[in-house]
């Protein structure tokens, strides 16, 4: 059995986790899952937003199923998820952007983008070296770089995706995102010539529009912490919005998986969140696992499901809240299921 570590978090988090717990347990999976809190309700317990043991848990854990946060207005607020991401050392941040109906995708997307998930300006040290002006130093290392790339053309190896494309911004950081694309190169050329995996690069402004003007030309995206973080959210706009989707963060011992929308508090509790992100990040935990045939099953019939208007959910102008829309996905995989 693997252990999963649960964490809802906040806002929506608890209803788009129940929805991804509930597709799990159907499926009949080799799972223990256990429950930690975090996020708000841990503040308001033990004064903190993730305790010592919740730290703990994760780190035991085989995997954890994350919800979303909501951040507060205080300037010493340190992110549960970064403190995750930096303690398990969790580097590759795996977000798929697929769209699943033409009626409410913009463009006819279906990329990975691998983010490098340790260094950048997210783990960057920030300081007031005189009155209204903050220094913020940006960490690249040849090492962290080499490690994302690796892994990029290795995912796309194993996925049967045939390009790798490195996003950077090289014409004006000419020493960190230069030794970032040089790497990229020096890597591309191995698998190029063994696996037949294409390579080019892009300036990420240029990215940013291509995205929208040519999005065939991607496939698979490797780039650093911010671009990737910005890139994504953009892909999520251009498939129908962020609640479709889903995201791995991938260490050498743990791996955590979420949805890449956040808490939305706004809806919290109204049964309006769209839970396919969080359904397709537990597939992307089944697949973690070697359980391709059950995730399969799981991405089969979300795609069935969102073939038919009836079905769609709020966001997207269907009828579905978040119940409804889980509980006609697992009668969808009950039939599919019989039929394997």
């Amino acid at each position: 059995m693997h252990r999963i570590c649960v964490m809802p978090g906040d806002g929506v988090g608890p209803e788009v986790v129940g929805a991804g717990l509930e597709v799990m347990r159907n499926l009949d999976l080799p799972f223990n899952f256990e429950e930690m809190t975090i996020g708000g309700a841990s503040y308001e317990k033990d004064g903190v937003y993730i305790t010592k043991d919740a730290l703990t848990m994760a780190s035991d854990s085989d995997a954890i199923f994350f919800g979303a946060l909501t951040t507060p207005k205080r300037r010493d607020y340190v992110s549960p998820l970064l403190l995750l991401r930096w303690n398990l050392e969790l580097f590759a941040n795996v977000r798929p952007a697929r769209c699943l109906n033409p009626g409410f995708c913009l463009v006819p997307l279906d990329i990975v983008i691998v983010r490098e998930n340790t260094e950048g300006l997210y783990g960057a040290a920030e300081r007031e070296e005189e009155k209204n002006t903050v220094i913020t130093e940006r960490k690249v290392s040849e090492a962290a770089c080499q490690r994302i790339i690796n892994f990029a053309f290795d995912y796309a190896k194993k996925n049967g995706r045939r390009k790798v494309s490195c996003v950077h911004k090289a014409s004006v950081l000419r020493t960190s995102d230069e030794m970032f694309k040089k790497l990229f190169y020096g890597t591309a050329v191995n698998y190029a010539f063994y696996n037949k995996i294409r390579s080019d690069d892009v300036l990420v402004d240029a990215a940013a529009m291509y995205l929208c003007t040519r999005p065939e030309r991607f496939d698979v995206i490797v780039t650093l912490n911010l671009y990737g973080d910005i890139l994504s959210d953009e892909a999520g706009g251009l498939i129908g919005g962020l609640g479709f989707c889903p995201s791995a963060n991938i260490g050498v011992k743990n791996a955590l998986f979420e949805p890449v929308h956040g808490s939305a508090p706004d809806i919290a509790g109204k049964d309006m969140a769209n839970p396919t992100g969080s359904i397709l990040s537990a597939a992307m935990m089944m697949d973690h696992f070697g359980l391709t045939e059950k995730a399969n099953i799981v991405r089969e019939s979300v795609l069935e499901c969102y073939s038919k208007r009836e079905n769609w959910t709020k966001d997207v102008g269907g009828p579905c809240g978040t119940a409804e829309f889980t509980k006609r996905l697992v009668e969808l995989m009950d039939i599919k299921a019989g039929q394997v």
